[in-house]
């Protein structure tokens, strides 16, 4: 997206090691990647290994895999690639808006994936960035929630409280990849109440709510509207916000920015300005498309409206 000065999408502003593992992908310096990569914690590894493992990079990527299968590092990266790949061909829209030939190459890429990741596991069966990446192509595939279940139950026996997996996991809960509601709000809860305080657990919790209330958009909104501010999900909202965001223990980790940004759209969903303008001031210009672009109208034009309200400045506009 063009840049704005009060408004940054940009990952590498938040994560420093992201500029740094970019830079070394760049000059294809597999050594530097390595460096950024094994000092930091896992579930920053993950996500680093997912963002950094995109489409301009197969070629490299593809080569220090070849060179080195055992790496579970390349193997994760080269595996996220080709999902990147996949899913840049399929688009983020439902199954109604993609074409045979997009369906194809897009489980073409995802089964290259998989290899590349099940040799991976083989290899390096602790590798949680490996194992995380399966849940991708275990959605991508249509494997089917028990596949996933298992997938994950092996990641989790190594790290039960991985993030950037059980984000996964939200997503491949959700009754449009074949669960239900009750699974994926129970799910999100029980990682949250799980996890140490101050983790990021309680963002499944917001994501998990802010699928449920795309689901029921309507012309009006209604509908989704009055799902968030019933008492039973407002209540689940801010014990998850108190709990996370809100808690003395929460640190600036990888993927803060999302949980920051879904509490800020929440909370502004719910109509509390003092909670909503909080975030944002901890948020400062640093915001994630998720979930704003659900919204009509301009993604950027959508947060400075919902900054404004929360400084008192007009009514918020749906």
């Amino acid at each position: 997206m063009p840049h704005h000065p009060d408004v940054d999408f940009d990952y590498e502003a938040a994560y420093p090691d992201l500029r740094r593992l970019r830079s070394a992908l760049a000059r294809h310096d597999w050594p530097g990647c390595r460096a950024v990569l094994d000092a930091t914690d896992p579930a920053s590894r993950t996500g680093l290994i997912r963002l950094g493992g995109a489409r301009p990079h197969e070629g490299f990527l593809r080569a220090v895999f070849r060179d080195d299968p055992a790496d579970g590092a390349a193997a994760a990266m080269y595996g996220s690639c080709l999902i990147d790949i996949g899913w840049g061909i399929r688009g983020g829209g439902t199954a109604r808006t993609v074409s045979r030939q997009q369906f194809d190459l897009f489980r073409k890429w995802l089964l290259q994936a998989e290899q590349v990741l099940t040799e991976g596991t083989a290899r390096c069966p602790g590798d949680t960035a490996l194992w995380a990446s399966r849940l991708d192509t275990a959605r991508g595939l249509q494997a089917g929630q028990a596949e996933a279940r298992r997938r994950y139950d092996r990641l989790a026996e190594i790290d039960p409280h991985h993030w950037p997996a059980q984000m996964l996991m939200v997503q491949q809960l959700c009754p449009k990849w074949g669960g239900s509601w009750e699974a994926v709000h129970q799910f999100a809860h029980d990682a949250m109440m799980a996890a140490p305080a101050g983790g990021m657990q309680g963002g499944l919790v917001a994501e998990a709510h802010i699928e449920h209330w795309f689901s029921l958009l309507g012309d009006d909104n209604a509908a989704a509207t009055a799902y968030l501010r019933s008492p039973a999900v407002s209540e689940s909202i801010y014990q998850s916000a108190h709990r996370s965001i809100g808690a003395p223990e929460f640190r600036r980790d990888w993927g803060w920015v999302k949980v920051g940004s879904e509490f800020a759209f929440l909370f502004s969903e719910l109509g509390d300005r003092a909670a909503t303008a909080w975030l944002f001031d901890g948020l400062g210009p640093l915001a994630t498309e998720f979930p704003w672009h659900w919204l009509r109208g301009d993604i950027v034009e959508n947060i400075r409206a919902r900054r404004a309200w929360a400084r008192g400045e007009g009514e918020i506009t749906r």
